[in-house]
């Protein structure tokens, strides 16, 4: 849809458009927690939303999951994952209708979905060997970094929330480099270091910037398909709702 206005909140830029009587809020957070925490808050705080949406990518944890599938979270776990998993409070329990309303539209285009409990991370998991560990150990069918965040801030607010991101990478696929020295101070020149000293790496590179454009893809023409009915939302009750 069309970008309406610029919305600059606390130093996060969000982005409106408005599609069958309703305005939609995009909102980039950042990579990881803190920042999808931190955006969250200064949106939800501000303005008064219908849903909460995680959008983005996610890493498969089902060997079935391919590049480019839809997947639909039943529930969120918070945690962290070191070769054993450590979950952190209760589960997220994602909004029912939004999970139906979701699956019908992408089974309708003729995208494959997958749906079940998804884990969230402050770490990038990077070896095949420790999706599948993390996998078994928890039953989730993938992993991100921001949805427990942005929904622990949706709870908080009483906003109803749910999970809709597309693959990127698969479960039996190693990451070509360990993002996580991305994340830390002085990260980015650690990360080319890593980069220049394992050439080979570029392949693998390329590979995932493949993938990421095809899960991009099937992630806008999802998301236009559900806005078409709100995502399963009631009808528009209250003006100025997003």
């Amino acid at each position: 849809m069309a970008i309406e206005q610029r919305i600059e909140i606390e130093g996060v830029n969000c982005f409106t458009g408005r599609h069958a009587g309703r305005t939609y809020w995009l909102v980039p957070t950042g990579i990881g927690p803190k920042a999808a925490a931190s955006a969250a808050s200064a949106v939800l705080n501000r303005h008064r939303a219908a849903l909460a949406i995680s959008a983005g990518f996610a890493g498969a944890l089902m060997p079935a999951a391919a590049v480019g599938d839809v997947i639909v979270a039943t529930r969120v776990l918070s945690g962290r994952f070191d070769k054993a998993w450590s979950q952190a409070g209760a589960p997220i329990v994602c909004d029912e209708t939004v999970l139906r309303a979701v699956q019908a539209a992408a089974i309708e285009i003729g995208m494959a979905v997958w749906n079940g409990a998804v884990v969230s991370l402050p770490t990038v998991v990077c070896r095949a060997v420790e999706k599948q560990s993390l996998s078994r150990l928890t039953g989730a069918v993938a992993l991100d970094m921001e949805s427990a965040a942005i929904g622990q801030v949706a709870q908080s607010q009483g906003v109803p929330f749910a999970v809709v991101r597309t693959v990127s990478d698969v479960a039996g696929e190693d990451l070509p480099l360990d993002f996580n020295a991305f994340l830390k101070p002085w990260g980015w020149m650690r990360g080319i270091g890593a980069m220049i000293m394992t050439p080979s790496s570029l392949n693998g590179l390329n590979r995932l910037r493949r993938q990421s454009r095809l899960a991009a893809a099937r992630l806008t023409v999802l998301c236009a398909a559900c806005a078409v009915n709100g995502f399963g939302l009631s009808p528009i009750s209250h003006v100025g709702r997003a």
